[in-house]
């Protein structure tokens, strides 16, 4: 699997991930707070993702 392919692949988990958690909790918020919770769960997903992948990189390269 090469290198873009997992980009892509976090990159769309994490989008999916942060519009499952902005309609789970858009409980009549405006929409610049929506925006904000998204990039904040955007980018929250994309670390632990990254955390994740690089632990298991390490596992099996080791």
């Amino acid at each position: 699997m090469s290198y873009v392919t997992i980009g892509i692949v976090i990159v769309a988990i994490s989008a999916l991930g942060g519009v499952f958690f902005i309609k789970r909790n858009s409980s009549q918020q405006p929409k610049q707070v929506k925006a904000v919770l998204f990039g904040l769960y955007f980018w929250g997903l994309i670390f632990l993702q990254l955390i994740f992948f690089g632990l298991g990189y390490y596992l099996i390269k080791k």
